[in-house]
């Protein structure tokens, strides 16, 4: 039987040296191998006290690196008495080593335990503990049970000890010890609350709905950062951050849009008020929580007299500053009442028009769509109205009124000795052209050199003085005669338009009676009017419209010959004829003001000693 438990012990041992490298047990075999008897006794005995002081100290410790390095030195010492045992059994036999075993006959040599499995052992916090357990061999008994003590509580971090003891039938106990280490390495789980991603309207408060976070060591505390601008439009991060008590930090983030969807609105008056002439109107406002630009679309406006743009309203992208482009003239509107006078034989004839508002009060009317985009191309408009105020009535316009000039031509004649004139340009086109209104072509002014020396063709080059001319309405500048140097075509820069001039006349009467048998033409207005009345309407008009006056301009034209520059010059007058009288243009109106205009010229000779 002793020989079964020396051969189990030799086994045991082998299952006990795992832990040592082939190169460590080739030199503990080479030192065993080179002892006595007497030594390996001795070295046995040593090894044996060794290793009861290990496993004490083993068993009282919780100390990850002492614990290893226990387990390591006591490796070495079991794999080593393994060795010596083999040399004594193979130097004395089983007689000797049974004499050491049991000191005679009685047993003292405690079972040796092996832990299974990590020494020490590592187990997440929360997860489940099962020990691997222990194992034991007697030298003598062979296999013996082993018992263990001590829990783990994986639901707190900390260091456990696993007992284990085992006791072999003479009542030799041993015991070893299992280091558990229960540890904390995964992070907290944080959960957003609500929606992710979430938007909230620029302007508006923003209240945040958090986070929460679960851990296997407990309740963890959430921290949020980071800030949403709701005053921005953007796109904003909200980092929440849970850190455990083992410093395992778990993070989640909710994206926040900040988004502009309301449109801005207009806190300005759709109606303006302003005076004629003016271009300032006003400013459009709205509210907005972002940047607002301003646009205006076409302006609808009452039609006017004359070649002249109609005005249109603008506006300032950035400030909604509100202005015309042209200042508007009340007194440029087309007319929409006729008027009437009486010739000398008492017959009615239409003798202009004029424009109902002087009476009424009635404003001249623009309008225009505004447009307020903000810069999330949210869009409002407004429909706005500007009404323009008629200053002074019908002879308001004093830019249109009277205007004089004076132009004073000479000629420079260069004669022989009896007085012949040599070089100086002859005119030989009438002083006098007349045309209808709205157009530009006049006529051509011609001028010729009498008596050029030696039979030479000299060249005449024209040239034209100031226009004056009758003031005419509104802001367009007044009509200009013009000439072509070459050829003396004599042309209007701006065709003239008869009915824009001020007028100079006001109707007399508008003759009514009860009696139908009576022709109205007969009657008098400076009669006895028993029976009919005469009402003065007080328009005014153009007397010309009557009498058939024309329209005059007046310029000085000057012609210079090429051969030394001796010039002449003739004033001219161009008389314009109204057609179709007062109602005849659809595209103008009345006006006020009055202006002359009046031109002198006069021509100076030179006398040249022709030497003779």
């Amino acid at each position: 039987m002793k020989n079964f438990y020396l051969v189990s012990l030799t086994l045991l041992s082998f299952g006990l040296i795992s832990d040592v490298t082939v190169a460590e047990m080739a030199d503990i075999d080479s030192r065993v191998g080179s002892m006595s008897v007497s030594e390996l006794q001795d070295r046995r005995s040593y090894l044996l006290r060794e290793e009861k002081s290990l496993m004490a100290t083993q068993s009282s410790t919780q100390n990850p690196s002492t614990v290893k390095s226990v387990g390591g030195r006591l490796a070495e010492i079991r794999a080593e008495l393994t060795a010596v045992q083999k040399a004594l059994l193979a130097i004395v036999g089983v007689a000797a080593i049974n004499s050491l075993t049991d000191d005679g006959s009685k047993d003292v040599v405690p079972p040796v335990i092996t832990v299974n499995g990590s020494n020490p052992a590592t187990v997440e916090l929360g997860s489940t503990y099962s020990d691997a357990g222990a194992t034991a061999m007697d030298a003598r008994h062979g296999s013996t049970s082993v018992s263990s003590s001590g829990t783990v509580d994986t639901g707190t971090v900390g260091s456990y000890t696993i007992s284990y003891t085992a006791t072999d039938k003479a009542g030799n106990s041993a015991t070893a010890s299992r280091t558990v280490n229960v540890v904390d390495t995964t992070a907290p789980v944080v959960t957003v609350t609500g929606d992710d991603p979430v938007t909230t309207e620029l302007g508006a408060t923003y209240t945040d709905a958090g986070a929460t976070a679960t851990d296997a060591s407990g309740a963890v505390e959430v921290v949020t950062s980071g800030e949403v601008d709701t005053d921005t439009v953007g796109v904003y991060t909200l980092t929440y951050t849970s850190t455990d008590a083992s410093g395992n930090a778990g993070t989640n983030t909710r994206t926040v849009n900040v988004t502009d969807t309301v449109a801005p609105v207009f806190t300005s008056s759709s109606t303006f008020v302003v005076d004629e002439n003016i271009t300032a109107v006003g400013n459009v406002t709205s509210t907005d929580f972002d940047t607002v630009t301003y646009t205006i679309g076409n302006t609808t406006g009452p039609a006017i007299q004359g070649n002249q743009r109609a005005s249109a309203l603008v506006v300032d992208a950035s400030s909604g500053a509100l202005s015309f482009d042209i200042a508007p003239d009340y007194d440029l509107q087309i007319p929409d009442v006729q008027l009437y006078a009486s010739d000398a034989f008492n017959t009615e004839t239409k003798a202009g028009k004029t424009f109902s508002g002087y009476e009424t009060g009635a404003t001249m009317d623009f309008t225009a769509t505004v447009t307020a985009t903000d810069a999330s191309d949210n869009v409002t408009t407004q429909n706005i109205t500007v009404q323009v105020r008629d200053v002074g009535g019908v002879d308001d316009d004093t830019g249109t009124g009277t205007g004089t000039g004076t132009g004073t031509g000479t000629g420079t004649n260069t004669l022989d000795e009896n007085g012949v004139n040599l070089t100086a340009p002859t005119f030989t086109s009438s002083s006098t052209f007349v045309v209808d209104e709205n157009v530009t072509t006049i006529g051509t002014v011609n001028a010729a050199v009498d008596a050029a020396p030696y039979d030479m063709t000299i060249t005449v080059t024209y040239t034209i003085g100031n226009t004056t001319g009758p003031a005419i309405q509104g802001n367009q500048r007044a009509s200009a005669l013009v000439v072509d140097a070459s050829s003396g075509a004599l042309s209007f820069d701006i065709a003239p338009d008869y009915d824009l001039q001020i007028p100079d006349a006001t109707q007399i009467q508008t003759i009514g009676t009860t009696n139908p048998f009576v022709n109205t033409s007969t009657l008098d207005c400076e009669s006895d009017q028993t029976n009919f009345t005469c009402t003065a309407t007080g328009y005014p008009t153009l007397d010309g419209y009557r009498t058939g006056a024309t329209m005059n301009f007046t310029a000085t034209v000057t012609a210079t010959s090429a051969f030394n520059g001796a010039s002449t010059t003739q004033d001219i007058t161009v008389q314009v004829r109204d057609i179709g009288g007062a109602d005849d243009d659809t595209g103008t109106g009345t006006g006020t003001g009055t202006g002359t205009g009046t031109g002198t010229g006069t021509a100076t000779n030179t006398t040249v000693d022709s030497g003779n």
